[in-house]
């Protein structure tokens, strides 16, 4: 009876079903991401091109899902599936800006729009963190964009008021220099970029400022 006890016990676990969401992510900011939210041009990607199933082009026509062909005899007209174009399916730029307290929507782009950027360093130091060279390189592309040439920006560092002052005003200086100086590696001119460090004293609005997310730096649109 104990067995068969145990038994029903394991069988009733396992039939639960899960309870835990899977976690979303958010993708990281890509160079379109950042056009679109400084310059306003967020571009039409959501419309993914086609090309047709067979070697010859159809001729298009306004079906669902199919094109219109003109197959060898005259009298005879047939429907081509078309299967989507990978290469050509691309999610839409998002806008990065967060919206101010009170605000259903982020402001326009315009000078003063600013973004959090996802670039993290080494705790304690001013050296960009694995992986972040990848988010600085998307946000210097963006920068040697058309739409963006022309604007300057000011980089800023922050911390959280955790240590002592100084020390976290000379780490958010040095934190917005090195993001600053990579830029200017990979090709932004240095007269486009300011750099200033706030430690802690710009935390975020209704954050403590001893919470973590104050640890940021931000790129703001000057000109």
């Amino acid at each position: 009876m104990r067995k068969l006890a145990l038994a029903l016990s394991l069988s009733s676990i396992l039939a639960l079903p899960a309870v835990l969401p899977a976690q979303e992510s958010t993708p990281p900011p890509t160079a379109d991401d950042y056009v679109c939210t400084f310059s306003g041009d967020c571009g039409d990607n959501q419309v993914q091109a086609e090309e047709p199933a067979t070697g010859a082009r159809p001729r298009i026509s306004a079906t669902r899902g199919f094109a219109l062909s003109h197959p060898d005899n005259p009298g005879e007209r047939t429907t081509t599936a078309r299967r989507p174009n990978p290469a050509a399916r691309q999610r839409a730029p998002r806008n990065l800006a967060a919206a101010p307290p009170g605000a259903s929507a982020p402001p326009a782009a315009g000078p003063g729009q600013r973004v959090i950027l996802r670039i993290n360093f080494e705790t304690g130091s001013a050296k960009l963190a694995p992986g972040a060279r990848a988010q600085a390189d998307a946000f210097a592309q963006a920068l040697l964009r058309p739409q963006l040439r022309n604007m300057h920006f000011m980089i800023e560092g922050h911390t959280d008021s955790v240590g002592r002052r100084d020390r976290n005003l000379d780490l958010s200086q040095r934190r917005a220099q090195t993001l600053a100086d990579y830029l200017i590696g990979a090709g932004v001119a240095r007269d486009r970029l300011i750099v200033r460090g706030y430690g802690p004293d710009r935390p975020l609005p209704g954050t403590p400022a001893n919470a973590g997310e104050n640890r940021r730096v931000e790129a703001v649109r000057v000109s």
